[in-house]
């Protein structure tokens, strides 16, 4: 399974005995907080940085970092460049953690683009830097000295759906099962003026985030998310998932594929570029 969930216990074990394990970790919070600590060794991906810019007429907040989610379309050659600078392996596990609900995602969209860009394997630690900290791990500040890594960018089609794909579904009255992973009051177009139109895709079901976490911000187990899927969702033979712009819904995605074995493709673009498109409906 290229997806996995790995805990703070069994992450420490790896890193004190078992020095033969090929696997790199990424820290997927804010630069700010992983400079104050982060996991020994750990890496820092933002996955703002790997966003293409928003249209000129999309307006000045959506051309700021993270209010545009569309991925960046890099030449091969440029995103090897930019992978292995980091010091990734698309051979080598990746492991991924953010800081739980809090996070809104942020470690299951690297955890995707990753996937999407060609790693083997990725796996989310299970609780995130507090459950880490909680299970008597220890941070560092100064971040790791680079070590070039060796990445084969081999494009995953199935794991991204583009604006244009989904215009051409909804033209022709074909579109997939989508899963908004947004909260309730986003659903239903109840915040955030500066979005170009408030609600949701046509006919998006809803399944918040939050429902993917425990009270201790770990990720439910697999019986609990499999009772809370909608029926719709487990009988649908194409899912897309989507939020505001592609984050929360990258988290879905992984987990969906972990507990189901099925690939759900992500719509990185989500509510931000749909909305932009004024020919394109919203619901409320």
């Amino acid at each position: 399974m290229n997806i996995t969930l790995i805990s703070s216990e069994m992450l420490h074990q790896w890193m004190l005995y078992a020095p033969e394990r090929k696997f790199r970790i990424v820290d997927a919070r804010p630069y700010a907080d992983y400079q104050r600590g982060h996991i020994p060794g750990a890496l820092w991906i933002g996955w703002e940085d790997w966003c293409g810019p928003a249209p000129t007429h999309a307006g000045a907040q959506l051309r700021q970092p993270g209010y545009w989610g569309v991925l960046a379309e890099s030449a091969p050659a440029v995103l090897t460049e930019r992978l292995e600078q980091i010091g990734l392996s698309s051979d080598e596990l990746v492991v991924i953690y953010a800081d739980g609900p809090r996070s809104k995602g942020r470690e299951g969209r690297v955890g995707w683009m990753l996937l999407y860009y060609g790693a083997s394997s990725v796996a989310l630690l299970d609780g995130g830097w507090s459950g880490w900290l909680r299970a008597g791990g220890k941070g560092e500040a100064p971040a790791p000295a680079p070590v070039r890594g060796r990445f084969k960018v081999d494009i995953q089609p199935e794991r991204c759906v583009r604006l244009s794909q989904l215009r051409q579904a909804y033209a022709t009255s074909k579109m997939p099962l989508l899963v908004d992973a947004r909260s309730r009051a986003e659903y239903h177009g109840l915040l955030y003026d500066y979005q170009p139109r408030k609600g949701r895709l046509p006919t998006a079901l809803h399944l918040p985030y939050t429902e993917f976490f425990t009270e201790t911000g770990n990720f439910v187990d697999r019986d609990y998310y499999l009772q809370r899927i909608p029926v719709e969702v487990r009988e649908a033979k194409e899912i897309v998932a989507c939020c505001e712009v592609g984050v929360r819904s990258a988290l879905f995605a992984l987990l969906y594929e972990y507990y189901t074995g099925q690939v759900v493709a992500n719509f990185d673009g989500s509510v931000m570029e749909w909305a932009l498109d004024q020919t394109l409906p919203m619901e409320q």
